[in-house]
């Protein structure tokens, strides 16, 4: 049973889109915390060292204890996924389970015969990475200027082996609102599902780097002027937290979409790990991990989270007189914790009340005492 990654009632506030429907979940896992990429914007602030998870505990542990936990669908991530030396005994292994399979990647690393033999695998799917379409804005965005070149035609390899599934860009200061417009066309022509694209946030690098590279409101609603039209051309847009004039929000999919970190720890979602982990977080990272996959079973952690009690989203005194109230899912917690606030304040970068951007912001650094 899926669900549609288009929501057309809301605002898309929510980082994450799975179309897993029910009670079944989706997990990400990631395999490697290296990348050959330095990237502004990167979560993880991945970089040449790291630590990769052994294909052993993938097939031994991780894998089996996810699909205990009613997991459904697997994507691998980083870090750079093909950078893991062993990436296609992984993927060998969770598709002979009938696993669909899915690989997050900035499409640089992955050989000619490794998109042969993926392709071969069946059921695996990639989404590439393009924060824009030159050189000089997605090659400068991701540390290496040549990498553009080598990402475009990767990503044509991928979709002419029938593996490419969608593009995922981040708007940013080095971008024009006009190649966001060659970045659809690049996908209807190479036959992409969707183009998803979501704003520089305050987690990992970001916390430096948004300040600079971010995209402005300005540019950002441009962008999505330009590109609405190609909706009608076969190619779903996902614009993640745009700017939002009107609509009720999306709500939060923790504990539907898992993230299981290189070391074992599992997050109900890593977004509200990577908030957690920022400087001017009120919130320790613990709150929304469930425990360690590769010291045991997660099911019951999961089963177990009670996220209603946990986020208590809408739990500000503004939202529950507001109009829109029925049909607002209240936003992103992640995105609150990472301006310094407490889960259940409001979600200001996208409620559209006029009054709702009065809370102040703490410092960096500055924690309650």
């Amino acid at each position: 049973m899926k669900r549609s990654l288009i929501i057309d009632t809301n605002a898309n506030s929510c980082y994450f889109r799975t179309s897993v429907a029910g009670d079944g979940r989706k997990a990400l896992i990631q395999i490697t915390e290296r990348c050959n990429l330095h990237c502004a914007h990167c979560f993880v602030s991945s970089g040449l060292k790291g630590t990769d998870m052994s294909y052993e505990d993938i097939s031994i542990k991780v894998v089996p204890r996810l699909q205990s936990a009613r997991v459904e669908r697997i994507t691998l991530t980083g870090g750079e996924p093909f950078v893991h030396p062993q990436i296609m005994e992984i993927c060998q292994r969770i598709t002979n389970l009938g696993l669909p399979l899915g690989i997050c990647t900035n499409a640089t690393q992955a050989s000619d015969e490794q998109i042969e033999e993926l392709a071969a695998m069946g059921n695996v799917h990639v989404n590439v990475s393009l924060d824009g379409f030159r050189p000089e804005s997605h090659g400068k965005f991701r540390g290496n200027v040549g990498s553009f070149e080598t990402t475009v035609e990767t990503t044509r390899k991928f979709a002419e082996a029938g593996l490419l599934q969608g593009l995922l860009s981040t708007p940013n200061s080095l971008t024009d609102v006009e190649e966001f417009t060659a970045l659809c066309e690049f996908a209807v022509e190479i036959g992409a599902g969707y183009v998803l694209m979501n704003p520089l946030s305050s987690f990992g690098r970001g916390v430096k780097s948004q300040g600079r590279m971010a995209a402005d409101v300005g540019k950002m609603r441009a962008i999505f002027k330009a590109t609405e039209r190609f909706r009608d051309r076969g190619v779903d847009l996902v614009h993640i937290r745009f700017p939002n004039d009107d609509k009720p929000l999306s709500g939060c999919d923790a504990g539907k979409l898992i993230y299981v970190f290189a070391d074992g720890l599992t997050a109900v979602c890593p977004y509200l790990v990577f908030a957690a982990r920022t400087p001017q977080s009120q919130h320790p990272d613990s709150d929304f991990l469930v425990g360690n996959i590769l010291d045991g079973e997660v099911a019951n952690g999961l089963d177990d989270y009670d996220l209603a009690a946990t986020l208590q989203m809408g739990a500000n005194g503004k939202c529950g007189s507001c109009a829109l109230e029925p049909s607002c899912g209240k936003g992103c917690p992640a995105a609150v914790i990472s301006r310094g606030r407490l889960i259940g304040e409001v979600d200001v970068e996208q409620c559209p009340v006029p009054d709702s951007d009065d809370l102040p912001l703490l410092q960096i650094g500055r924690r309650p005492v």
